[in-house]
């Protein structure tokens, strides 16, 4: 025993985090009396109070402590809310109406949908079609038009054709009869190309609308609402005053550029708007109830004036008529 090297109480520690599974074994607590040296290099207990007050038996316990990144905070109720208001805000959606249950709300809603830009493909589409041909139209005649596309399609396919037949002829080596035109396939296909249904569908489409449009016309001209018919007029006069000097074509432009952009911006932007229309509204309702008062004082006043005037002149009247009849008698 007293050849024997006692290891520090240290080792014994560090060897025990080191494997937390095995026992603690009775080296250290079963020597002899320890030497100075051994006790003066022994660790203060606060570093290994956690191993001696165990016992002997059961096994070391470690416990790791795991910091984990911070996870993103979740957004709050308030900033979901408003994102989700803010995408309803600048999305429409038309509702499903049916032309035979409501044919004038059917009208509003294909019409609202194209300007608001619900599928934006098909607004482009609309939108560049209408403009291209105003702008063909400006340029050059219908009848130009019309031959010109005609002058394209069959110029186009006429050297598509003979070249297709030239190179089976001299690249596949066939003989005349075996030769076939390209678009033999659609020449030999029996069929109508303007379907009845859908063109009898297409004339009772034109038939509704177009009744629909006369009913709407027929409303604003007979007076039917008295505020609608009276903006109506205001438009009327305006656009029958301006054509004096705009080309319609410009007119018709400037219409559909303002038809596809202004209601868009407005569903963007609707609350700025709709808070500054409201405080406008309410400065002007503000002025008209200040100067309103004084308005109808003023009125008040030169109506007594004029009633005074009247009454003055028709008691002078009276009052020489009577002297009149006085001397003739």
């Amino acid at each position: 025993m007293a050849d024997t090297e006692i290891p520090p109480s240290v080792n014994a520690t560090e060897k025990v985090v080191e494997s937390p599974v095995a026992p603690i074994t009775s080296t250290s607590t079963s020597a002899a009396p320890a030497s100075t040296e051994s006790v003066l290099a022994t660790p203060p207990p606060s570093t290994t109070s956690t191993a001696t007050s165990a016992p002997t038996t059961a096994p070391t316990t470690t416990t790791t402590t795991t910091t984990n990144a911070p996870a993103p905070a979740a957004p709050t109720p308030t900033a979901a809310a408003a994102a989700a208001k803010s995408t309803q805000n600048h999305s429409y959606t038309s509702p499903n109406i049916k032309f035979e249950d409501n044919p004038s709300g059917y009208l509003k809603a294909k019409i609202e949908s194209l300007i608001y830009w619900e599928y934006p493909k098909k607004s482009a589409t609309f939108l560049a079609s209408t403009l291209g041909l105003l702008v063909l139209t400006q340029y050059y005649s219908v009848l130009q038009i019309v031959a010109g596309i005609f002058t394209l399609a069959t110029g186009i396919n006429w050297l598509y054709v003979n070249l297709h037949k030239q190179s089976q002829r001299i690249i596949s080596n066939k003989s005349s009869q075996d030769i076939v035109n390209p678009h033999n396939h659609r020449l030999q296909v029996q069929k109508t190309y303007i379907p009845r249904e859908r063109v009898l569908r297409a004339a009772h489409l034109t038939t509704d609308v177009a009744e629909v449009v006369t009913q709407h016309v027929t409303r604003l001209v007979l007076i039917e609402d008295n505020f609608r018919s009276l903006v109506a007029f205001i438009v009327s006069f305006f656009v029958w005053t301006l054509a004096k000097y705009v080309s319609t074509k410009y007119l018709v432009g400037f219409f559909i550029i303002s038809a596809f952009t202004l209601p868009r911006l407005y569903l963007q932007n609707k609350e700025l708007v709709d808070a500054h229309v409201a405080r406008q509204s309410q400065n002007a309702r503000q002025l008209a109830e200040q100067y309103g008062s004084v308005a109808n004082q003023k009125a008040r006043e030169i109506g007594c004036q004029v009633k005074d005037f009247i009454q003055k002149k028709t008691g002078k009247a009276t009052a020489s008529v009577n002297q009149e009849t006085k001397k003739s008698e």
